[in-house]
């Protein structure tokens, strides 16, 4: 028997199924503030006269007047917090601002990788994986080759490659066109009603919200599904 039957049954036209990642697959908002954590440690042993002229709130202040003043960054995760950390250490004289920069990025995105998967996850997506072609498609900037997700993923797309992040059309028609389907063959996965859902649905995608709790419907339409764990796509 299909470990799916139900779904199958629900939308037989699936051919795909895409997944969000930060906030669906594992909880987004922990990694970065691990992350983050990592990030302070190695400014304090590395570039430690940062943090005698900025505390945290002046830090925070100052990377979100940073990307005010680079829109064309703020879907672009990785290069929007390296180029901070370069301004920043250029301001607090640090000596070689853009290797150090560097340095202290990639010490952060080692951490940003090391995400505790959702209890249900693995196993969800290795049934799902005998009936579906899967797929991630993210505005973050988790790696799910590091991961260790791209034994099942057929497709990963970040929005840092793209013109613009979810809800976007082009990160998801871009989805379709790799995967020779048609709109209504792919569902998809989400915790976030714009970014996932809204994006999902304008394009003609199935979708499939994951309601946390944190966050009311907005929309007039509908999700094709809703749930609370991922273990449901194949209960």
């Amino acid at each position: 028997m299909s470990s799916s039957l139900k779904l199958a049954q629900q939308m037989p036209d699936v051919k795909v199924i895409s997944f969000d990642l930060d906030d669906t697959l594992w909880d987004g908002t922990e990694v970065i503030v691990k992350a983050e954590q990592a990030m302070m440690h190695w400014i304090s042993v590395n570039a430690s006269n940062v943090l005698l002229q900025f505390d945290k709130d002046d830090l925070r202040a100052a990377k979100v007047n940073f990307a005010k003043q680079h829109p064309e960054l703020l879907h672009k995760t990785s290069q929007l917090r390296q180029r901070f950390l370069e301004y920043l250490f250029a301001q607090c004289d640090i000596e070689h601002p853009e290797h150090a920069a560097e340095q202290c990025f990639q010490h952060f995105y080692r951490v940003r990788q090391q995400v505790r998967l959702f209890d249900a996850v693995p196993n969800t997506l290795k049934r799902l994986k005998q009936d579906y072609r899967l797929i991630a498609i993210t505005n973050g900037n988790a790696c799910t080759k590091t991961i260790g997700l791209d034994n099942y993923l057929s497709l990963s797309l970040n929005a840092e490659d793209f013109d613009a992040p979810k809800p976007d059309a082009d990160i998801f028609e871009h989805a379709l066109h790799q995967l020779n389907i048609e709109a209504h063959e792919c569902l998809h996965v989400g915790d976030h009603p714009f970014h996932d859902m809204q994006g999902a649905h304008e394009v003609g995608m199935h979708t499939a919200w994951l309601k946390d709790g944190t966050r009311e419907w907005p929309h007039a339409f509908q999700p094709d599904l809703i749930i609370s764990d991922v273990i449901e796509l194949i209960q």
